[in-house]
This record gives C-alpha cells, structure tokens and sequence, in this order.
C-alpha cells in the first residue's frame, strides 16, 4: 500500500499556456520504431540528472507536442500509434514494468464524474477488477485520478496482471496512463511518480 500512496500524492496545479515554439530535435537511437516518423521530439526543460533513486531523466514531447514527460533515458518505445482518435504511446521499463499514455475520447468539456464512470464501465467490460478508485494524483497542470486495476492472464497456473491506471483531464484532453507491473513495485515507484509529476498536457 506505500506504493500506491506514492502514486497517490495530493496536488492540482494550474495549467501554464502552451509555448509557442520548442527548440526540439527528433531522439536518434533507441525508441524510433518507425524510420518514417520519431514518435518523441527533445524537451530539455525537463531534463534531470541521474541521482541515488532515479536513472537520468530527459524532458520529451509526444503526441506532435500536445504532451510532455520527463522519462528515465533508458525506457524504450515498445509500440506507438499517432491516429487521430486513436493515439497512443507505450514505453518498456528496464525495470520491469510498461509505462503507456493513451488519449481517450471523452471530451474536454464533459463532466469530471462522467468520464470517471464511463472509464469505470469499461474496466468492468473488460473483466478486470478496480481494487482502488478515484484517488488524487500530483501532475503538473491537470487533474489525475489514480485506480489500482487487477486482471487475471489466461495461463497455467492462473496468472494476475496488476496495473496503476490514472486518468488525466486538462481543458483540451483526457489520457489514460496505464501502468503495467507486478505484485511489489517498491523497487520502480520512484521513477513513476517522477514521470508522472512532471506530464504536461496541454
């Protein structure tokens, strides 16, 4: 439950207006899985050096910079989709856990405990199981609520997968973040709730 609490931190903050223009270049190496498009441009503001409980972080923009993350260097892009309406990104942690960002199609407009219970329907369409709900998450300059979400993986012996799913709503968008991982995530939650503190949605 400490895990969960860190994810789960208190704080709503205002929402900056979106620069005009980034200084970017396209990321080179790792991560490019189309050689027609790079899914991430650089975003050096949010950049931090490596430290005693975080990999180095380097500031990227996705979505044709409609959002911005500081992600640990060493997550690659496992798979992405840039579709209008279907948008999505989703990154492979070295530690052990899947990181994805997917846009929704609820509107902007619609209202907070709406898009909560349309979200809620869909997880239980899908048979998996809410073993948290509805709890504030810290962001940059949205509104985040996290859920704790367990779905059993046809396998032999039965197999659970556990996921920190958080939806995200600024005044242009609404995201899912899914988290994919394990049983304990005490030995990831650091780097996480660092991706997660500094995601910028405009």
């Amino acid at each position: 439950m400490m895990a969960i609490a860190g994810l789960s931190m208190l704080g709503c903050g205002g929402s900056p207006t979106a620069p005009q223009r980034d200084d970017v270049f396209y990321l080179h190496g790792g991560g490019v899985i189309d050689t027609n498009e790079s899914y991430e441009t650089y975003f050096s503001p949010l950049d931090l050096q490596a430290s005693d409980r975080l990999p180095r972080i380097v500031g990227v923009g996705i979505f044709h910079g409609d959002v911005r993350i500081g992600r640990p260097v060493d997550w690659n892009v496992r798979s992405a989709d840039y579709t209008p309406g279907h948008r999505f990104i989703s990154y492979q942690s070295p530690r052990q856990f899947l990181f994805s960002i997917y846009e929704r199609i609820d509107g902007p407009e619609d209202e907070w405990p709406d898009v909560l219970k349309r979200y809620e329907a869909d997880v239980d369409q899908q048979g998996s199981d809410i073993l948290a709900a509805r709890m504030p998450v810290a962001t940059a300059n949205a509104q985040k609520r996290n859920y704790l979400v367990k779905t059993r993986v046809p396998s032999k012996p039965n197999f659970h997968a556990f996921a920190h799913e958080i939806l995200v709503r600024s005044g242009h968008r609404v995201l899912l973040v899914q988290i994919v991982h394990g049983e304990n995530i005490e030995a990831s939650a650091d780097e996480m709730v660092a991706a997660l503190k500094t995601l910028t949605v405009y």
